[in-house]
């Protein structure tokens, strides 16, 4: 088992990453002093393959416990499901001597943590992460939210965990397409981070598709290293610091309220930071010779081709909502190299179709 320690204002909490251990998780509660009344939301799609398994992790507590299963899918992170969180905390009397346990990819975990941060004024959080793009994103760093007319993530709350407990077994389950919505993420902190991270993605990538457990896990460290680092930086999103971490997002977010959530976030990621390196060149940030190198690696992925679909005047229309603008302009996070990024970069509407254009072109599944 490795640790992590994710520096915060709130309170610095550990981020366990380990293989097959989940019979520790109990010892992991009582380490952080969590051991109160349990309150598990758990992702449907996870409770198919290993409810057994969660259950008997905490078989030997004695305490009040609680169940509650969480229909998968974007459309999930809604009022109408967090009403029916409070709701069953409330009707079950679970009070403030509550730890809410979030076990799930991000919808679970945003979902979940926002209930906990708006529950009796804030409950303690454990997110257990099922998907790979929960482990090296998601669940780090605090965000939690719901979507709201079409809008991703509009209402939420920075609230940070006490605890993260990273089990790669859960990985087994995973389908493919769900491993593989996760590698835009993953791709994002090799652009955002360092040449030695951004190389080793390029020298075991096919290892990491083949999910080698060894080579994953030392990416899902890495990755936790590189948002750890720069959560503790900007935890609120007060310095800018902390926008790096949106590469491609304002773009992604577009698409996947142009599509109506009908593809993983993971998939509106990839094809965003293509989008975010053709703009980057087109602006003139990034040369041609770094752009064809840094759309190698979403090359290996691809995404479905009903991306290909989007409106781009409409997704224009949704990236003015983006919590990130300022007045009437759209910002984007750019970048000229591996880990130089430039943020709050505006762009004409004709730029920006021009980057949504190429990246359709470029789609090849």
């Amino acid at each position: 088992m490795k640790k992590v320690i994710v520096k915060s204002q709130q309170g610095s909490y550990p981020v366990t990453i380990g293989d097959s251990y989940l019979d520790k998780l109990q010892q992991q509660l009582e380490k952080s002093n969590l051991l109160s009344s349990l309150f598990l939301i758990i992702d449907e799609n996870v409770a198919n393959h290993h409810l057994s398994a969660i259950q008997s992790a905490v078989s030997g507590y004695k305490g009040k416990i609680s169940y509650s299963l969480l229909p998968a899918g974007e459309r999930t992170k809604s009022y109408t499901h967090l009403q029916k969180i409070h709701e069953r905390l409330l009707n079950y009397n679970f009070g403030r001597d509550t730890t809410l346990i979030a076990i799930g990819g991000g919808v679970t975990g945003d979902l979940a943590g926002y209930a906990a941060a708006s529950y009796m004024r804030g409950l303690p959080l454990v997110h257990i992460p099922t998907t790979l793009l929960a482990m090296i994103d998601s669940a780090i760093g605090g965000k939690t939210g719901i979507n709201f007319k079409g809008k991703k993530n509009i209402i939420g709350a920075f609230y940070q965990p006490r605890l993260v407990f990273v089990d790669t077994m859960f990985l087994s389950s995973l389908p493919k397409r769900e491993f593989n919505s996760a590698l835009g993420e993953l791709i994002k902190y090799g652009l955002i981070s360092n040449k030695d991270f951004y190389a080793f993605l390029e020298d075991y990538f096919e290892k990491i598709k083949s999910s080698d457990r060894r080579t994953i896990n030392k990416a899902i460290i890495e990755s936790i290293k590189i948002k750890d680092g720069v959560v503790e930086k900007d935890e609120f999103e007060q310095s800018g610091v902390r926008k790096i971490l949106n590469l491609g997002h304002t773009f992604a977010h577009a698409i996947e309220s142009n599509l109506g959530f009908r593809i993983k976030h993971g998939e509106a990621v990839t094809a965003g930071i293509v989008c975010a390196l053709f703009l980057s060149n087109k602006l003139g940030l990034l040369s041609s010779g770094k752009l064809d190198q840094f759309l190698s690696l979403p090359k290996k992925i691809g995404v479905p081709r009903i991306i290909k679909s989007v409106d781009e005047a409409n997704m224009i229309e949704a990236m003015y909502s983006d919590k990130k603008n300022r007045g009437d302009k759209i910002l984007f996070v750019l970048l000229s190299d591996i880990g130089k990024i430039v943020v709050d970069a505006p762009a004409e509407k004709w730029d920006i179709v021009f980057a949504i254009k190429r990246m359709k072109d470029f789609i090849s599944v």
